[in-house]
């Protein structure tokens, strides 16, 4: 999960760059477009089926992931990365909360203070005082979609691989996304190729290393792993957009430390 924070991190600061040059729905489907032929080798050699056998609880994680994509990327766009990614951070305590009724898990206590110390040091590193915009409602939107989402991934890993569940989703996501792309589509230029090139890599490797987390831990405990993706929003946030950094930001990114330093001591101690 920590791999796959950063993948989706890199991938965030990528389609907030490209965000205002091409329709979102377009950013969607290329970057489905380029991935498939990839994720369709991978199934192949691995000798994998190419249909889920989970096929009803695919298809509402496809809605769900496609709508909380959405409302994500267009976050991404109308507001600052590093906010962006603070309000996604409720997901880890929506999927908590929502787990012991979707996947029969209840989080650890150890888990619960990990999310408690990431969720205060997110606070003190974003420092939230913005009005609650279109963007900051579809983040939340977003979050709670996204939350419903990894839950299903949970359990589609008790019948079907990463890889196969991986490629479903991107189909499932390309076939959405185009249709919404049709009569709004701007051919890309070469540079912006280069880039929707780079947003396919990152997400479809974040994915699959999301989705292969969730096959080998508790829900609750592998989503406070995710609070990693707001000390790399901060960096891309300072590089490229002149987002400064203050002490309370430390201080909230010594919390998330300690925080995911909890929940990998209580990993070890389970192990």
């Amino acid at each position: 999960m920590l791999c796959a924070s950063a993948c989706l991190a890199t991938m965030s600061a990528l389609v907030k760059h490209l965000g205002n040059d091409l329709p979102i729905t377009e950013l969607m489907f290329l970057r489905c477009l380029v991935a498939l032929p990839i994720l369709l080798g991978f199934v192949l050699l691995g000798a994998k089926p190419l249909v889920v056998k989970a096929r009803g609880t695919l298809l509402i994680r496809s809605i769900l992931g496609t709508f909380a994509m959405y409302c994500f990327y267009y976050s991404l766009i109308h507001m600052p990365l590093a906010d962006c990614i603070f309000i996604g951070r409720t997901q880890p305590l929506i999927l908590a909360l929502l787990a012991p009724f979707v996947v029969g898990e209840k989080a650890p206590r150890l888990a619960w203070i990990s999310i408690c110390l990431g969720l205060v040091g997110t606070a003190c590193v974003i420092k939230p005082s913005m009005a609650w915009s279109s963007g900051a409602w579809a983040a939340l939107a977003g979050a709670c979609a996204a939350a419903m989402a990894h839950l299903l991934i949970r359990k589609l890993n008790r019948t079907d691989s990463p890889t196969v569940i991986v490629f479903n989703f991107t189909f499932l996501l390309a076939l959405y996304s185009g249709v919404a792309s049709v009569n709004k589509f701007i051919s890309p230029t070469p540079i912006q190729w280069l880039h929707i090139l780079a947003i396919s890599i990152f997400a479809s490797s974040g994915q699959y290393l999301l989705t292969k987390a969730y096959s080998l831990d508790r829900a609750p405990l592998v989503a406070a792993a995710s609070y990693s993706s707001v000390i790399l929003s901060i960096i891309y946030g300072y590089f490229f957009w002149n987002e400064t950094v203050s002490v309370s930001s430390l201080f909230g990114a010594v919390l998330i430390i300690v925080g995911g330093l909890i929940l990998l001591s209580n990993n070890r101690d389970h192990a």
